[in-house]
């Protein structure tokens, strides 16, 4: 050991942002970093500033590759007991292998996953952390394994996760529960004097003024991928992902492949033979699809990665007269060629369309349009949701976004929850204005600067130390008291 301090393993922490390179320093000054998973091209530093730590690149941890450094001769496959105490992760890890591996068969999946839980449970075992600090929630398979291991293990996390900005971020100990002050917030009614706009910091107040009062508010983030995604910039960025194929000679198998695509109905046609114009003065639920695979449904969504059975639930709960709405996200058909996936199958869209009271509607109605006109959106932990209650209409989710303890939020899991809610819904609730805006003060107090996304190169010197002494800040918080 380095320090007297605590045993800190580190997952992704500076794999795009080179200033919490300078979190990690600051860290190791007192604790010991034992070990690292990171991207290692994009902000490249000395490994010999940490002497001790094991690095594991990000890359290897997909595949399961260990480090040359890591024996695991000594790490013992688990029992049928051991194996079982984390059934309850098995069917959302079984999807989430489709990022990387998505051709595997059913046992093939499980033997990787089984070879998982023996190599971190053993990294787990030989380094005895005493806090995992994830970048993110959890959205890759090996650190989904390890965070279920910490979770049954009752070792310690921290999380990050952006929120109404792409600049300020939020922890918490678990992204299914949230961070703690705002749950507590939730429990006590938001209580406290009260708040006016005016007494919300500037950004928070021009967030708040922009998604209530905007008759389109569209994100950053959605319009910046819009204007990257013209058909030429779509073409070029196609040409050149054809480059290996054509430097080792597969490009005429998969031309030919393509070829015999193009005389099949793509994604588009399917949708479009089966939507119907939205009809706004018939009370009905807005749910739109999440874009697959992404965090935001994998973890985040929980089981209702699988969006059809959130859809049926909802559907199963449906008052009388009123139906389901659903729209595909802009982004799906763009950022996968107009392909099938693993996420939007043969059969995927017929299957929605055969659910009793759903109506897909087209992907060009405005989603803000199909917000403002709806009795309430649904989701699993789209942004959709947050939008409706800053707009004044109550959401429904399904997962674990940010903003799960808002007011003008209700968390379901099951057709009886549903009910509840649409009842309440119906007789009239809606979001409390001055609890929203308690929620935002509070809101503002808990966020600090930080990306996840973007490279520090790109803000301000400033902002750059305010974002490690702020990621340092969250994590000794996070640490335990010995």
């Amino acid at each position: 050991p380095i320090s007297n301090g605590m045993k800190i393993l580190i997952d992704q922490l500076a794999d795009i942002n080179a200033e919490h390179i300078r979190t990690a320093e600051e860290l190791r000054k007192k604790h010991d970093i034992v070990y690292w998973i990171r991207i290692e091209e994009v902000v490249p530093f000395d490994k010999a500033l940490f002497p001790g730590t094991i690095f594991h690149n990000y890359h290897d941890a997909i595949d399961g590759i260990a480090p040359k450094e890591i024996d695991t001769s000594g790490f013992r496959p688990w029992s049928k007991e051991e194996i079982s105490a984390l059934s309850s992760w098995e069917s959302e890890l079984l999807i989430m292998i489709d990022k990387a591996h998505a051709g595997w068969p059913v046992a093939k999946r499980y033997d990787f996953y089984y070879d998982l839980l023996r190599y971190w449970g053993g990294i787990l075992d030989t380094f005895a952390p005493d806090l995992i600090v994830f970048n993110a929630p959890p959205h890759q398979v090996f650190n989904f394994v390890l965070y279920a291991i910490a979770k049954e293990r009752g070792i310690r996390t921290v999380i990050f996760d952006v929120t109404f900005r792409h600049d300020r971020l939020i922890s918490s100990g678990d992204y299914r529960s949230g961070n703690e002050l705002l749950s507590n917030a939730q429990r006590d009614g938001y209580g406290g004097k009260p708040v006016s706009i005016e007494d919300l910091p500037a950004y928070v107040q021009n967030h708040y003024r922009t998604v209530s009062g905007t008759p389109d508010p569209t994100p950053v983030y959605l319009t910046e991928f819009k204007r990257a995604s013209t058909p030429l910039k779509n073409l070029w960025r196609r040409m050149k992902s054809l480059t290996p194929h054509i430097k080792d000679g597969s490009i005429f198998e998969r031309g030919a492949r393509r070829f015999f695509k193009m005389l099949s109905p793509r994604l588009e046609d399917i949708y479009r033979t089966l939507q119907r114009a939205p009809d706004f003065d018939k009370p009905y639920i807005y749910l739109p699809l999440h874009y697959q695979p992404e965090c935001t449904t994998s973890p985040q969504g929980g089981i209702y990665v699988e969006q059809i059975l959130m859809i049926k639930t909802l559907a199963a709960a449906l008052p009388e007269g009123w139906e389901v709405y659903v729209k595909e996200h802009p982004a799906q058909w763009p950022s996968h060629w107009g392909d099938f996936t693993p996420q939007r199958y043969h059969g995927f869209y017929e299957e929605i369309a055969r659910v009793r009271g759903v109506r897909i509607v087209p992907i060009t109605t405005n989603t803000f349009t199909l917000c403002d006109h709806a009795h309430t959106t649904a989701t699993a932990s789209g942004t959709a949701a947050w939008e409706s209650v800053v707009r004044g209409k109550p959401a429904l989710i399904f997962g674990y976004p940010w903003f799960m303890h808002a007011p003008g939020i209700f968390r379901v899991s099951s057709v009886d929850d549903c009910k509840a809610a649409l009842q309440k819904i119906k007789d009239g609730y809606a979001p409390d204005k001055a609890q929203l805006l308690k929620y935002l003060s509070l809101l503002s107090k808990v966020v600090f600067a930080g990306t996840l996304s973007m490279s520090a190169d790109k803000l301000k010197d400033h902002e750059g130390e305010e974002q490690w002494k702020s990621m340092y800040r969250a994590i000794e918080s996070a640490l335990p008291s010995k």
